[in-house]
C-alpha cells in the first residue's frame, strides 16, 4: 500500500485515518479494524473507526456545505468536470488499486483489474456526461398554464455499503450523488475500508469543496448515527435484505428518502434447447466471480430433466477444473472467500444442504492446495427441491444448486418462487424464446445466454431484492426531488 498523508506506520502496520470533509484526520475514538488479507492472513493495515461523534461532524459539514450552495450551485458542467478529473486521476492509480483492492477483498487480481476498478472509474465519467449540458427545469405546459418541474438535489447523503465491492459500491452512490450536486457521507465496511479511500483523495485533488464528501469506516454505533441523523435526507444502501428491513423501518419513522440494494438468489433457467457446453462455460464467471460473493451470482440452476445428467456432469468437471488460489496469481480462478465468518457461514450451508437432502457433487470442502486463507472448494449441490433453505436462502459463496423441472411453466414458477428477485438469466438457441420467458421472471435484471447488460440500464430487484434503482438514468433520479413551479399564462423564453 502506498504511504498516504492519512496513514502512518504503526508497528510495521499502516494505521489509517478517517477521510473527513476532503482531508485526512484522526478519530476522535480509540476502536480500529484490522484489516486481514484473506489469502495469507497477514494484517495489511489498522483503519481507525469513526466514532459517534466523528460521524456527526462529518454529517455537520455534509449539511454545510449542502446549505452554502458550494457544490449544489455550480453548473452541471462543472460538476462533471471534477467527477471526470477524478475518474483520470483513479485510472492513473489502477494498478496500484487493483492490488490493494485484491489483497483486502481476496478476488483474483485480474478481476481487479478488469472489473472492480475499472467500473467505478466508468461511473464517475458516465454520470458526468449525463448531467453536462444538461436542463434540470422542464418546462410543462396544458395548453394554458406553465409549470417549471425542477430536478433538486436530495440533500445529504448517507451511503452505506458492503465489503464485496470496496469501491465500486460506494461510487454507484457517490458519482450520481454529486453529480446531482448532494453532499454525501460514505460509510464502508469495516472489512474492506482501505481502497475506497482512494475515491475521496481523487475527488478532493480534483476540486470537490471541502466538506462534500467524507468517508468514514465505523461501527453499529456511528452507523446508527448517520441513519438516524435528522440532516440527512436520504440513505442509499447495499447489503444484506435483513439489514435493509431495519434501515427501511429507521427512515420510515422520519420519512428520509431511501434506496435499497439487497440480496438474491437468482436462477440461471435452461430451457430443453439449450447448447449445454456453451451454457457451462458462460455461467462460470456469472456464478463464481469473487468466489461467488456477489448479489447477483446465478446460484440457482434450473434444467429440463431431460437434460439433468447432461448439465449436472458438464458443470461438475467445469467447477472441479476451476483453479482456487492465491489471488495474485494470473492463473487463479476462485480466490479466498472475505473472512473466517463468511468461510463458516457457507461452511454451515453446505452442512445444512446434507441434512436436507442433497447431494454434493463436486467441492464441498478445503481445498489442501490452496494454502493459508479462507477458502472453500467451488461447490455443485445436486438432488435439490426449491423448497430447502439452500434454495432459499442467499449463501454468497461458491456455490450453486442445480435443480429439475419437467416443463417451461415449472421452470418460471421455480425461478419465481423465491423471496429475492435481482436477477437471473435464461439460455436457449431461440432467443425469441428465451426472451418470452424472460418476460415472465419477476427479477430486476435478466440476461440471454450470459449476455451483459448494456452500460447505463438500470440496477435493482423486486421482492426483499430492494427498493430503488442504481446505474443508468434512473440512478441519478433517486439522489433529486421534483418541484414543480407554476407560472400560469407563460410561455418560455418569455420575460
Amino acid at each position: 500500500m502506498a504511504e498516504r498523508s492519512g496513514r502512518h506506520h504503526e508497528q510495521d502496520v499502516e494505521l489509517q485515518q478517517l477521510w473527513m470533509g476532503g482531508h485526512w484526520e484522526a478519530s476522535s475514538g480509540d476502536r480500529v479494524a484490522d484489516v486481514v488479507n484473506p489469502a495469507g492472513l497477514g494484517t495489511l493495515a489498522r483503519a481507525q473507526l469513526a466514532s459517534p461523534d466523528d460521524m456527526r461532524k462529518a454529517v455537520a459539514l455534509a449539511r454545510a456545505s449542502f446549505d452554502s450552495g458550494i457544490w449544489r450551485d455550480q453548473e452541471p458542467s462543472q460538476r462533471a468536470a471534477v467527477l471526470r478529473d477524478a475518474a483520470d486521476r483513479l485510472e492513473k492509480r489502477l494498478p496500484e488499486l487493483a492490488r490493494l483492492l485484491t489483497s483486502e477483498l481476496g478476488c483474483p487480481l485480474w478481476f481487479a483489474e478488469k472489473a472492480h476498478v475499472p467500473n467505478p472509474i466508468r461511473h464517475l465519467r458516465y454520470y458526468a456526461d449525463l448531467v453536462d449540458g444538461r436542463s434540470f427545469d422542464d418546462y410543462r405546459s396544458d395548453g394554458v398554464n406553465t409549470s417549471i418541474v425542477v430536478d433538486e438535489p436530495v440533500g445529504v447523503v448517507g451511503a452505506i455499503t458492503p465489503w464485496n465491492g470496496p469501491l465500486s459500491s460506494p461510487t454507484l452512490k457517490v458519482a450520481p450523488a454529486l453529480a446531482a450536486g448532494c453532499s454525501i457521507v460514505v460509510k464502508p465496511s469495516s472489512e474492506t475500508p482501505l481502497t475506497v479511500m482512494a475515491l475521496g483523495e481523487a475527488l478532493a485533488e480534483a476540486g470537490l469543496p471541502p466538506g462534500v464528501l467524507s468517508i468514514l469506516p465505523a461501527g453499529r454505533d456511528a452507523g446508527e448515527v448517520l441513519l438516524r441523523h435528522p440532516d440527512v435526507d436520504k440513505i442509499a444502501f447495499t447489503g444484506s435484505t435483513e439489514t435493509g428491513v431495519m434501515i427501511m423501518k429507521a427512515c420510515a419513522e422520519r420519512m428520509a428518502r431511501v434506496t435499497l440494494e439487497l440480496g438474491g438468489k437468482s436462477a440461471a433457467v435452461v430451457l430443453p434447447d439449450a447448447d449445454v457446453d456453451a451454457f457451462v462455460a458462460a455461467l462460470l464467471p456469472m456464478s463464481f466471480s469473487v468466489c461467488g460473493q456477489l448479489c447477483i451470482s446465478q446460484a440457482r440452476v434450473l434444467v429440463p430433466r431431460s437434460l439433468e445428467s447432461d448439465v449436472r456432469d458438464a458443470l461438475a468437471a467445469a467447477i472441479a477444473a476451476l483453479a482456487v488460489g492465491d489471488p495474485m496469481d494470473p492463473d487463479t480462478y476462485v480466490g479466498p472467500l472475505v473472512s473466517e465468518k463468511q468461510r463458516e457461514r457457507v461452511e454451515g450451508y453446505l452442512e445444512l444442504a446434507l441434512a436436507e437432502g442433497a447431494s454434493i457433487a463436486t467441492g464441498g470442502g478445503r481445498p489442501g492446495s490452496a494454502g493459508e486463507g479462507w477458502y472453500v472448494e467451488p461447490t455443485l449441490l445436486t438432488d435439490v427441491t426449491n423448497s430447502m433453505r439452500v434454495a432459499q436462502e442467499e449463501i454468497f459463496g461458491p456455490v450453486v444448486a442445480l435443480l429439475a423441472y419437467d416443463d417451461v411453466d415449472e421452470a418460471v414458477r421455480l425461478a419465481n418462487d423465491s423471496p429475492y428477485g435481482l436477477s437471473g438469466s435464461v439460455w436457449s438457441v431461440d432467443r425469441d424464446a428465451a426472451v418470452s420467458v424472460a418476460r415472465r421472471i419477476r427479477t430486476g435484471m435478466v440476461s440471454i445466454n450470459g449476455a451483459p447488460q448494456a452500460y447505463g440500464t438500470p440496477f435493482g430487484g423486486y421482492k426483499q431484492s430492494g427498493i430503488g434503482r442504481e446505474m443508468g438514468p434512473e440512478g441519478l433520479q433517486s439522489y433529486v426531488e421534483k418541484k414543480s413551479i407554476a407560472l400560469g399564462q407563460f410561455r418560455p423564453g418569455e420575460g
